[in-house]
């Protein structure tokens, strides 16, 4: 995914994403701390997992928990869907205290320049990345 976020390959990073969805046994808080030597890697992943979070947040406020087909085809499927306890995802801890860097460095946006203000994530700006909001809604 950093690779993906990193070159602006939006199909693959929305693909690695949708995978880690549809693993039922993964999760977002659970990611263990890669412990990365180079603080803008580490920054970045870290600002990932936030993506991640909203990403499958969004997904199951909207009633598809992990690991659930995208088809959803008779009414009991979709009230046993309903039915289901909320449990929103969330950053593990490791990502929320990443240190913000000491100097800015750029994501350039897909005509290699620094992404205009209006899109840029306010996410990655609070660890001094410059880059655009990435787009990781699906669904």
């Amino acid at each position: 995914m950093y690779e993906y976020l990193v070159v602006g390959y939006t199909v693959g990073l929305r693909s690695e994403i949708e995978y880690f969805f549809n693993q039922s046994t993964w999760s977002v808080k659970a990611i263990p701390d890669p412990e990365v030597p180079d603080p803008a890697c580490y920054a970045i992943i870290a600002v990932l997992t936030h993506y991640l979070a909203v990403t499958f947040s969004r997904l199951i406020n909207r009633g598809l928990p992990w690991c659930c087909s995208a088809i959803i085809a008779s009414a009991e499927a979709e009230a046993e869907l309903l039915a289901r306890k909320v449990v929103l995802e969330v950053q593990p801890p490791w990502a929320k205290a990443v240190r913000r860097l000491d100097e800015p460095i750029t994501i350039p946006a897909s005509s290699s320049e620094k992404p205009e203000d209006r899109f840029r994530s306010a996410e990655f700006l609070a660890v001094n990345i410059i880059a655009a909001e990435p787009h990781v809604a699906f669904v």
